[in-house]
C-alpha cells in the first residue's frame, strides 16, 4: 500500500507546500468522524483551502481517509469552538474519501461532522484551528502577502460582501458593477427600434 504523501502528492499536495497551515498527528481519542473513531495513527493536514485526516500505520502506510473543503463550499462549512471540557472544535463541511485515484464521482461527496481536541501546546492549538477552519477577512490578508495564492478578485469581493453585505448599498455596488462590466447581460442590448 501506498503512503500517505504519496496519496497527497497524487491529489497535488504535499506536507512542504507553503499552504500548509498544519500538520501533526492526532491521537484517536482525540477525535470522531461522523461520531466514530479511526483505530491507528490519524493525521492532520490542514491547507488553507481544505483538509485531510489520514489514518496510516507504521511509518506512514496509507489506510484510509477522507478530504474536507473548506474554501470552495463555504455555505456549507460550519465551525464551532467551545471552550468547555470534551472536544472543543466541531466542523460540519462536504468532503469524500480519499486514495490514488484523482476523480472522484460527485456521488462520494458526503456530509462530515468532525469533532477534535485543540491541541496541547499553544502553537499547536493555533495552527490547528487554521488547518481546520475557514479564513476571515484578516487571515486572507495574511494569506494574500505570505502566499499570493488567492486574487484580488476573491479579496475584493469577500471585503464587499463583509462590509455591505444584505444593504441598499450591496443593491447600488452590484449594479454599478455590473455596469462596468459591460453589455454582458441582455438587458443592456438596444432594441431594434432605439436610438443611440
Amino acid at each position: 500500500m501506498a503512503s500517505y504523501h504519496r496519496i497527497l502528492l497524487a491529489h497535488g499536495r504535499s506536507v512542504k507546500h507553503k499552504t500548509v497551515e498544519c500538520d501533526y498527528d492526532i491521537h484517536p481519542w482525540d477525535i470522531l468522524v461522523n461520531g466514530e473513531r479511526w483505530a491507528g495513527k490519524v493525521r492532520l493536514v490542514g491547507f488553507v483551502d481544505a483538509f485531510y485526516l489520514i489514518c496510516y500505520s507504521g511509518q506512514s502506510r496509507f489506510e484510509h481517509g477522507i478530504v474536507v473543503y473548506k474554501a470552495e463550499l463555504p455555505r456549507y462549512f460550519g465551525f464551532d469552538s467551545t471552550e468547555t471540557g470534551g472536544l472543543d472544535y466541531k466542523i460540519t463541511s462536504l468532503g469524500h474519501p480519499i486514495s490514488l485515484k484523482t476523480k472522484y464521482p460527485q456521488s462520494s461527496l458526503r456530509k462530515y461532522d468532525i469533532k477534535l481536541r485543540k491541541g496541547r501546546d499553544t502553537v499547536m492549538k493555533k495552527r490547528v484551528k487554521r488547518g481546520v477552519s475557514q479564513h476571515d477577512l484578516f487571515d486572507l490578508l495574511h494569506d494574500a502577502l505570505r502566499l499570493s495564492i488567492i486574487t484580488h478578485a476573491e479579496l475584493l469581493g469577500l471585503i464587499i460582501g463583509k462590509t455591505i453585505g444584505g444593504s441598499t448599498l450591496e443593491d447600488v455596488a452590484s449594479k454599478y458593477f455590473e455596469g462596468l462590466a459591460g453589455g454582458r447581460g441582455s438587458r443592456n442590448l438596444l432594441l431594434s427600434g432605439e436610438k443611440m
